[in-house]
């Protein structure tokens, strides 16, 4: 079964129904990253809990959290570039992005 990465972009007040996250992959195993202003839903319980049960793993890139001084709450891997690349290249069959 194919793996799938979805990139989040934007806030979570920005997403209206998360349920496309499983629409797009079905029973297929998936999990977040949370770039840019993504970075909320890990500092957010209300938008953490949304995003919860459409993925399997939630990451968050470090530098986002720290150019918008967030501390990190619930269970989020935080997560730097090389392991972005790493999650893209080799962990995952495919990435969306949303």
């Amino acid at each position: 079964m194919t793996s799938i990465l979805f990139l989040l972009l934007k806030s979570p007040h920005e997403y209206c129904d998360l349920e496309i996250l499983g629409k797009i992959s079905g029973e297929a195993p998936r999990s977040a990253v949370l770039l840019n202003d993504a970075a909320l839903f890990a500092v957010n319980k209300e938008a953490g809990e949304r995003l919860r049960p459409w993925v399997d793993e939630v990451y968050v890139m470090r530098d986002d959290l720290e150019a918008r001084g967030l501390p990190v709450q619930g269970d989020v891997s935080v997560i730097d570039y090389g392991k972005l690349v790493d999650l893209i290249m080799d962990e995952f069959d495919q990435t969306v992005t949303i």
